[in-house]
């Protein structure tokens, strides 16, 4: 393996390989959905609070096996307690008392629309502006006795489990018709959704749409694999021995029974191997990754980590912008892609190189003058 450790080393040291049994198939497909999806529950605090939390994915909790996320909470304050940035809120739906972390809005702390320079094409604009902060302060402001609505996530903060808002405000209900409905909706929702088992993408889509899911969701995660670790090279066997890459391959791969997992155990062996070569090829399709002629078939160069690709399109672009013909417009696209296919790798993809000149300019290595011209600082 070129560039150091290996892929199993970097994998161990990120934390990224499970000497562990590897989580079951149905609780790891529960977190990949909620974590992509969002999945967001109307709950009542009692039952908040009694709900487990994942063991694999912290932040995910699960009621009845439905994987749940953020939740949408409908009640009325009894505690407040007020910090240099955020409110604590109390808020009891007659199920329980559940706290509610909400931060105070960043805007009201560190702007002023007092004094500002105006004139009298802006005193409008400044005037709605006022009765805006105005208004998001009064709905944002609660006292006890408020009826308040919280969408947030939640969190177990000093073994205490609270929900750390993402929008909460103030409801007007004067004659309790927000709160009836809420008690009328909430049991119909258990009842129809909550209560019921929970089904996985694959008992709703069919199975070529499940495949896609999980090709699309594994190439993101070895994308990130390969970047955040630094990995210069790998062979696709090496990424199928970490668990949590396989874990996601097997995401819909049907359950089979005890009769059939001998027979099966071969055929899930070559699905999964047959995931991980679609999620390789995206990453070619998108340069992430790439391969040279002159090495083994099996062998896969990440584009962002190959510091001899980047040194050969740098000197290129260097060497020719002292020429006449490029010292004006600098080098054009297809001009280095040429040069480094003759100097570097005669099947290097457009793509790749794409990605190259898009490193070596986020790293201010070289500038864009115009339209596929580049010149080197």
């Amino acid at each position: 393996m070129r560039g150091g450790r290996s892929c199993r080393e970097r994998a161990e040291a990120s934390g990224g390989w499970s000497a562990r049994k590897p989580p079951s198939r149905l609780i790891f497909r529960n977190t990949v959905i909620c974590n992509w999806r969002g999945f967001e529950c109307s709950l009542s605090p009692r039952n908040i609070k009694e709900m487990r939390e994942s063991k694999q994915v912290p932040g995910i909790f699960f009621y009845n096996g439905h994987p749940v996320r953020q939740v949408d909470v409908v009640g009325i304050v009894v505690q407040t307690k007020e910090r240099d940035a955020f409110f604590n809120y109390g808020v009891d739906d007659s199920t329980g008392v559940i706290n509610c972390v909400c931060w105070k809005n960043p805007m009201a702390l560190e702007t002023s629309l007092s004094g500002r320079p105006s004139t009298p094409s802006s005193l409008t604009v400044l005037e709605q502006m006022k009765k805006l902060q105005e208004m998001v302060s009064q709905k944002t402001k609660l006292e006890i006795g408020d009826v308040v609505r919280v969408r947030g996530q939640i969190r177990t903060y000093r073994q205490q489990r609270e929900i750390q808002a993402l929008c909460f405000y103030k409801v007007d209900d004067p004659v309790c018709d927000v709160q009836i409905s809420r008690m009328l909706e909430l049991p119909c929702l258990y009842r129809e959704v909550y209560d019921k088992p929970f089904q996985g993408p694959e008992e709703g889509q069919s199975g070529l749409e499940g495949q896609n899911f999980s090709i699309n969701m594994l190439y993101k995660k070895v994308k990130g694999f390969l970047l955040e670790n630094k990995i210069q090279t790998f062979y696709q066997q090496e990424l199928e021995t970490i668990d949590s890459l396989v874990s996601l391959a097997a995401l819909h791969l049907p359950s089979p029974s005890c009769q059939e997992v001998k027979s099966k155990n071969d055929s899930s062996s070559k699905r999964i191997h047959s995931v991980f070569k679609e999620a390789i090829r995206m990453l070619q399709e998108k340069g992430v990754v790439f391969q040279k002629p002159g090495s083994s078939k099996d062998l896969y160069h990440v584009t962002d980590h190959d510091k001899e690709l980047l040194k050969v399109t740098l000197d290129v672009i260097k060497e020719d912008c002292r020429k006449p013909r490029h010292a004006e417009k600098g080098c054009h696209f297809l001009h280095v892609l040429s040069c480094v296919q003759q100097s570097y790798n005669p099947s290097l993809a457009e793509v790749v190189m794409h990605r190259v000149l898009e490193l070596l300019e986020s790293n201010s290595d070289v500038v864009s003058t115009m339209e596929g011209y580049y010149v080197a600082f």
